[in-house]
């Protein structure tokens, strides 16, 4: 059930109106119910699986608050990765023991069981583990009720893709017992963000990068580099799109969600990106991954080692796909250099004009960019061809490799047309992306200088009103056919 779409409209328009107008010692009840629901709109059969998956932590999650045992916690780590990697890497793993053993049993065994993607598994595991592991650590006083485990493991708005929460970032605001004019407000404005976002930017971007994605080789090397930079618009847009619709919704419940970005390509350092992009994992990798390998407390080797295997842990929790692991990499390897460079060299990475200012963020778009090839590419092989195309993808290559057996094909060419023999082709609509990239980085200003718009505010009550009717005429008049969000198929 997309944010965007007229059934959860239609859905959370009823669960509105009840949540604030029932007892608020319902109100728990009511949520879990509207998880329920969510869920099951797109697979009752998982929902079961989902519910037995929750029950079973919550008693594991009053045994870890009684007794901080670590062989619990291995034990609860354990079920809950194992739940993660069959249902989400049951093909990848086969695929790879099949070719160091070159066993057909590999072969056999897919063909014979087909397995289904539980809806969520990924958001909700990093979830249930985040409780889980503060439970060990003494972060919370008290076990959670079983309505409250539910309420949390159940709450919709951040079921399908976050931002992934904490206990701290729920519970405060559930003793609200009315909706605040300013929430309403608030929520409003990012729904009309969040819908322009993803239905008049993000979907038109998509029509355009796809045809690329999925022949690169017909394009020259320059537009495979401007393809790193078009595919940023498109991620920032979908995924910060996604995000604040979940965040409105949450907050026309009076519970105001973690921000997940902060206008993360303005970032000097590439340390800096990842606390200003995708937030709420990061901090996840952080705090549960990192900090559990011993962080920067270990020898020098085993920081740089436990950078890249963070990093690379969480290319591959994206998806069962040589490509998120080599994205992950890349930026651990990345990370890694950066933290030799400050630390070891000792050279300072603080900007000191404007000018540096600029090519330090520029110079960390790139590096992004880049790593967004790997990150969109259809599959491993689609993958190398894309890095092929963009690094040898030019007329003067392609002459020279021609030319070295087949140079008569070359000379008959030039007889029979004017133009150039070798032609590339170009990616569309560049002008439509130049003024998205102008929306890309007002956007960015917009997140960088926080309270920019706040002399706009005493005028809610018209711009509400006016923004709404706007967005819903350009939604009507440009907007193509939907696509799900990028990051629902993690």
């Amino acid at each position: 059930m997309l944010f965007n779409s007229v059934s959860f409209f239609l859905f959370f328009s009823l669960f509105f109106l009840l949540y604030w107008n029932i007892s608020h010692s319902l109100r728990k009840y009511l949520l879990i119910l509207g998880g329920i629901v969510f869920y099951s709109h797109s697979s009752v059969s998982f929902l079961f699986h989902f519910l037995v998956v929750i029950l079973v932590n919550f008693f594991l999650h009053k045994a870890l608050i009684k007794s901080k045992s670590k062989t619990l916690i291995s034990i609860v780590i354990t079920l809950n990765v194992l739940n993660l990697g069959f249902f989400k890497y049951f093909y990848f793993f086969c695929n790879f023991l099949l070719q160091i053993t070159e066993n057909p049993i590999f072969i056999e065994i897919p063909q014979t069981y087909h397995l289904a993607f539980p809806l969520a598994i990924s958001f909700y595991t990093f979830q249930i583990l985040a409780l889980q592991i503060d439970s060990y650590r003494g972060k919370l006083e008290n076990a959670l009720t079983v309505v409250d485990f539910f309420v949390y493991m159940l709450f919709f708005p951040v079921l399908i893709a976050g931002p992934i929460m904490r206990t701290t970032d729920f519970f405060p605001h559930l003793s609200k017992t009315e909706p605040e004019r300013k929430d309403i407000i608030d929520a409003t404005y990012l729904m009309i963000g969040g819908i322009i976002k993803k239905v008049l930017i993000a979907d038109p971007i998509g029509q355009t990068v796809s045809p690329v994605f999925n022949a690169p080789m017909e394009y020259s090397s320059l537009n495979i580099f401007l393809l790193a930079f078009v595919y940023v618009l498109q991620l920032f847009f979908d995924f910060s799109g996604l995000t604040d619709m979940a965040r409105s919704v949450a907050l026309y419940l009076g519970i105001t969600l973690p921000l997940n970005f902060r206008a993360p390509f303005f970032s000097r350092t590439l340390s800096e990106f990842w606390t200003r992009w995708h937030i709420t994992l990061s901090t996840w990798l952080r705090d549960y991954l990192y900090f559990s390998m011993g962080g920067s407390k270990v020898a020098k080797f085993r920081i740089y080692l436990n950078v890249i295997v963070t990093m690379t842990i969480g290319g591959f929790w994206h998806g069962p796909d040589y490509t998120y692991i080599a994205w992950g990499l890349y930026w651990g390897i990345f990370l890694g250099i950066e933290r030799f460079l400050t630390e070891e060299l000792k050279l300072d990475l603080t900007p000191k004009t404007y000018i540096s200012s600029f090519f330090q963020a520029l110079t960390v778009t790139t590096i992004a960019a880049i790593s967004t090839l790997m990150f969109r590419a259809n599959n491993t092989k689609n993958m190398f061809e894309i890095f092929t195309a963009l690094f040898t993808n030019t007329k003067q290559t392609l002459q020279i490799e021609l030319m070295k057996n087949n140079l008569w094909l070359v000379d008959g060419m030039s007889l029979v047309q004017s133009e150039e023999p070798f032609q590339l082709k170009s990616i569309n609509n560049l002008d439509s992306i130049f003024l998205i990239s102008i929306l890309f980085i007002l956007a960015h200003i917009i997140q960088y200088k926080e309270g920019i718009l706040d002399r706009f505010r005493k005028y809610d009550p018209y711009l509400v009103v006016i923004l709404g009717v706007i967005t819903v005429f350009l939604i009507t008049c440009l907007s193509q056919d939907g696509n799900d969000f990028i990051y629902y198929k993690f």
